[in-house]
């Protein structure tokens, strides 16, 4: 599988809500490789500071035109900030694409189901969906602020469902139970696709087994390298001894890999 560190000149830099960015970089190498579910590892100083060294793991949210590459984050800290405060016309390095993505299964009804900011690996895969009219999209979030890019789904289904924890956005409740109606009216057999906090991806996971429906999540965990060399993205298998690591056999995973504890 390619992948490239190449200098890329950031073309947009956007703030959608209070915390909550999209920058766009100039990378074909890396558009041209790219699949949904795969990230980049992001360097986040500039040119006055090696400070932080690492770079910042970051979901491809989607590819546009002319080797656009668009990445959607949260500023959570230091890292993400230096990110934020970067501007068009700058350079900065990125590394990928990175991992294993989600296998596209075209044959029957794709549910994507997002947490906040765990749309950010599902819109590339939303983009791939063969059959857009068989393509089911629910996002939850605790308030409308969380998820500010619905607009970018609705042009890909019509069969788009928001809810939030405080009704500021479609819905009142939690993205389960959303899933649960939704899975009530499915007939046919399903794949799941989901990202988000681990402790939704844990009831989306139940939820699918006990109705014998394949679910891929896509994992989170902190990286020093994105490439395998550092072990740091460890999370623990199920019903053995050992880990997988996020990084190099991730961030896609069958669900009934994870040991889920």
């Amino acid at each position: 599988m390619s992948r490239f560190d190449i200098p890329a000149n950031i073309v947009e830099q956007t703030r959608l809500a209070h915390s909550i960015f999209l920058l766009t970089v100039n990378a074909p190498a890396i558009m041209d490789s790219a699949n949904p579910g795969q990230f980049c590892m992001l360097e986040v100083q500039d040119d006055n500071s090696r400070d932080p060294l690492l770079r910042r793991p970051l979901s491809i949210y989607k590819t546009g035109s002319n080797g656009k590459i668009s990445f959607l984050y949260k500023e959570v800290g230091k890292g993400t900030r230096l990110l934020s405060k970067r501007r068009p016309g700058e350079i900065i390095r990125v590394l990928g694409p990175l991992g294993q993505g989600f296998r596209l299964i075209h044959d029957c009804p794709s549910i994507l189901v997002g947490g906040g900011l765990g749309v950010a690996s599902l819109l590339l895969l939303a983009q791939r969906i063969k059959q857009p009219h068989r393509l089911i999209v629910l996002i939850g979030a605790k308030n409308a602020s969380e998820i500010p890019t619905i607009e970018d789904f609705s042009r890909l289904t019509r069969y788009l469902h928001i809810i939030t924890e405080d009704g500021s956005l479609g819905q009142r409740g939690v993205i389960t139970e959303l899933l649960n109606q939704t899975l009530q009216k499915i007939t046919d057999m399903a794949q799941i696709y989901t990202c988000g906090p681990w402790s939704m991806m844990k009831a989306v996971y139940h939820m699918a087994r006990k109705r014998n429906i394949p679910c891929q999540v896509s994992l989170e965990a902190a990286m020093a390298c994105g490439t395998g060399l550092c072990l740091g993205c460890a999370v623990p298998k199920s019903n053995s001894q050992g880990f997988l690591h996020v990084c190099q056999e991730g961030p896609v995973f069958d669900a009934d890999q994870v040991h889920w504890g």
